[in-house]
């Protein structure tokens, strides 16, 4: 019996500097993770600004974004998007990364600015978001 699918997509900002070393390294051990326990998804970097969807079943996807809450790297970590879903946005990668300039990650739906701190978007927007990043994600993933 194949589990149920659940996604998960949040916003951060890191709270030191990830440079091009960092960020490799981060890659490396999150698509090992990832690979590991049945996780997908992408990973868009923007100046600090962090975007994350993951996809896998409930506990693996609740399991990893507990640790990513309670990474000292992160800050201000909110909650976009959460549930169920019917198939995979991002089965391709298991960690899929892009970095981004400010004015296209800020254009993305869902997209809360953290030195506003405005409240997430409304409910009803999770599929809807998962595609606009798939799409703006399949455009030019930049790979490691």
């Amino acid at each position: 019996m194949t589990l149920p699918l659940h996604h998960l997509v949040y916003q951060s900002v890191a709270t030191t500097f990830l440079g091009e070393p960092e960020l490799e390294q981060i890659l490396t051990h999150s698509r090992a993770w990832n690979s590991a326990h049945g996780l997908t998804g992408v990973l868009l970097f923007s100046t600090g600004d962090i975007m994350q969807v993951l996809e896998g079943t409930r506990e693996e996807v609740e399991y990893i974004f507990d640790r990513i809450s309670r990474d000292a790297r992160h800050a201000n970590v909110l909650k976009l998007a959460d549930g169920p879903i019917a198939r995979r946005q991002f089965e391709q990668w298991s960690m899929g990364f892009k970095a981004v300039r400010p004015e296209d990650y800020a254009q993305l739906q869902g997209y809360v600015d953290p030195a506003r701190a405005l409240p997430p978007a409304t409910a009803g927007t999770d599929s809807s978001l998962r595609e606009v990043l798939a799409a703006f994600v399949s455009a030019d993933l930049a790979r490691l």
